[in-house]
């Protein structure tokens, strides 16, 4: 008999999901931990259904020899009694005007019964399009736009991706190189889903390598202009009402604080101010533009301006 994957109390009738995932490798900036965590808090999201115990024993380890407590399940206990059972964290979230979210953890085995129990939940839910958010450390001008970089799983998706200031990436063209949950997510889809449609938006949150005082490298650990990035292109591809501006003014300002720290370190070291400049020469991002949806008849109507204007008489 089949194994229960996953487990619904409601299924709202939603047409995009966000995906993102703790404890996982490409969290830079907390972009994939914390950026659905954000939504779900913003919208104070319900949670609608999550993946079976299944798939918990299936897919994780107890604990990692020297970890401590990192990979344990999640316990709770109220004097002296357990109030919680051992957990883990792969749950869906309805936060409102079609939308749900996805907040998982890594799998550490057996990815294909986890995709499985990712898209079949989906699929069950008639979402439309799933996107994955993901995020690096690395040298980027901390008031700059961050570069967004983009895979996705079915040819058809790319014209409408590409008017959204992406990046395609062509990550492990060259060599071999290990996908991150949602690239991987991305290349199963494309294999064994060719009826769902997903893609990956990855961020670079800003990191450079200098240390603290304090021994913490100098960057963005929760980058909200990232966040703020990635939400304003899947609020114009999903066509959805969303309030960004406590994010914008989030970023502007952690962006801000950044470039001050970083300007009185290159006064004080040379070098230092050597690498800050070449970064921010080297850096490349694609400006993003929202694109214009014209009504259907407004646009019939400047074709038809356009087509009974004369030609200019030719000049001799």
């Amino acid at each position: 008999m089949a194994e229960e994957l996953f487990t619904f109390t409601e299924k709202p009738v939603s047409n995009y999901l966000i995906a993102g995932w703790r404890r996982q490798w490409s969290n830079g900036g907390r972009i994939s931990s914390g950026l659905p965590r954000y939504l779900i808090d913003k919208n104070s999201g319900r949670q609608i259904g999550q993946m079976t115990d299944y798939v918990n024993q299936m897919c994780y380890p107890f604990q990692v020899a020297g970890t401590h407590d990192a990979f344990r399940p999640s316990a709770a206990f109220h004097e002296g009694l357990p109030s919680a059972s051992m957990t883990r964290q792969n749950a869906f979230y309805e936060i409102g005007n079609g939308l749900l979210v996805f907040l998982g953890e890594e799998p550490w085995y057996r990815l294909d019964i986890y995709a499985e129990a990712f898209f079949e939940a989906i699929k069950e839910l008639g979402i439309q399009q799933t996107v994955a958010v993901e995020g690096v450390n690395g040298p980027a001008p901390p008031d700059l736009e961050r570069r967004i970089t983009c895979v996705y799983s079915q040819p058809h998706m790319r014209a409408q991706l590409e008017r959204h200031g992406v990046q395609f990436s062509s990550y492990g063209s060259r060599g071999r190189q290990g996908p991150t949950i949602g690239m991987a997510l991305v290349s199963v889809a494309h294999y064994e889903y060719p009826d769902v449609q997903m893609f990956r938006m990855g961020a670079m949150a800003p990191m450079y390598p200098f240390m603290t005082s304090n021994n913490n490298q100098v960057g963005i650990t929760q980058d909200h202009r990232a966040y703020y990035d990635i939400l304003r292109r899947l609020r114009s591809l999903f066509k959805i009402e969303m309030d960004l501006s406590e994010l914008e003014e989030l970023g502007t300002r952690e962006g801000r604080e950044l470039l001050e720290n970083l300007e009185r370190l290159g006064t004080t070291n040379n070098e230092a101010k050597q690498i800050i400049d070449q970064v921010r020469l080297d850096y490349q991002y694609t400006p993003y533009v929202e694109p214009v949806e014209l009504d259907p008849a407004l646009d019939q109507a400047l074709e038809n301006i356009l087509r009974d204007i004369p030609e200019a008489e030719q000049e001799p």
